[in-house]
């Protein structure tokens, strides 16, 4: 039915980013020798100006996403958009635009246009800043996003559902939040509940699973809870997932570990996909 669901100012789309900056997440990842809380922020970010994008018109930035960002570590559970505004935990997409926290640079190797690759400094603005300190408090991550989303799906009942993004790659220090996650599953719109996307990040060169069936090839513990704790995938997304090269099916759940750079890029890519269904 997810097919079938137009996106509007009146029914907009949450995203909310779950992201673990416990101490860990400062060690390097092997493929791109960058510490992990750093990618993972870029990944962010750039997801972020992505759906900007999508909603900027000629009338402005409007407002089909809804878009919040909780980051925890040993300080506590933080609310890393508008963090000097009084609001909630997700907000529309164009209060995000006008609230950047700064800008970063990169240089890009691009074609000339002669045939030659020259380099190019290109400037972005940047919401989230990468931290990496203390535990892993996931269960009280969890908290604030179930109760993040239960405030906006009472008021957007007639939306596409919500969507949840958990970036980690670490046990939780604060508890089981197995129980949080089934909870927050269960909470919906008319047009169905959240899906929840768990994403463990590597810090060593080793096999990827992706959006496995069943946990039996997952040997660590902390990763089969994760996988217990994801969504299965959704079936609009088995298609374009299938169309992407991905070997899933509708018992594929919406869970990667052991992932390096670039299945970061692609998971928050996948996860997002409802940003690109019909919008008016």
């Amino acid at each position: 039915m997810y097919d079938h669901i137009q996106i509007s100012r009146k029914t907009p789309v949450a995203f909310l980013f779950l992201v673990d900056q416990s101490e860990s997440m400062g060690y390097l990842m092997p493929s791109i020798n960058k510490p992990k809380a750093k990618h993972v922020a870029d990944v962010i970010n750039r997801t972020i100006l992505n759906l900007i994008d999508l909603c900027n018109k000629i009338d402005g930035v409007r407002d089909y996403f809804h878009v919040g960002v909780l980051s925890y570590n040993g300080k506590g559970v933080e609310n890393s958009l508008l963090r000097d505004a009084v609001r909630g935990v997700l907000n529309p997409i164009s209060l995000i635009a006008e609230n950047s926290v700064g800008e970063e640079s990169i240089v890009e190797k691009v074609d000339n246009g002669y045939g030659k690759t020259v380099e190019r400094e290109v400037r972005f603005p940047i919401w989230v800043e990468a931290e990496a300190n203390g535990e892993t408090p996931m269960c009280a991550a969890f908290s604030e996003a179930k109760e993040a989303l239960w405030s906006w799906s009472r008021e957007h009942h007639e939306s596409f559902p919500p969507i949840l993004i958990h970036i980690t790659d670490g046990d939780s220090t604060d508890g089981n939040p197995e129980l949080l996650a089934e909870e927050i599953k269960n909470i919906g719109t008319s047009r169905g509940n959240t899906s929840i996307f768990n994403i463990h990040v590597s810090s060593f060169a080793s096999d990827v699973i992706k959006y496995p069936t069943k946990d039996m090839d997952i040997k660590d513990d902390y990763a089969r809870q994760l996988f217990r704790m994801s969504s299965l995938l959704p079936a609009y997304l088995v298609q374009k997932a299938l169309q992407r090269g991905y070997d899933v099916s509708s018992s594929s759940k919406c869970f990667v570990f052991n992932a390096d750079a670039a299945d970061i890029i692609n998971f928050f890519e996948i996860g997002t996909l409802p940003a690109t269904q019909s919008m008016a």
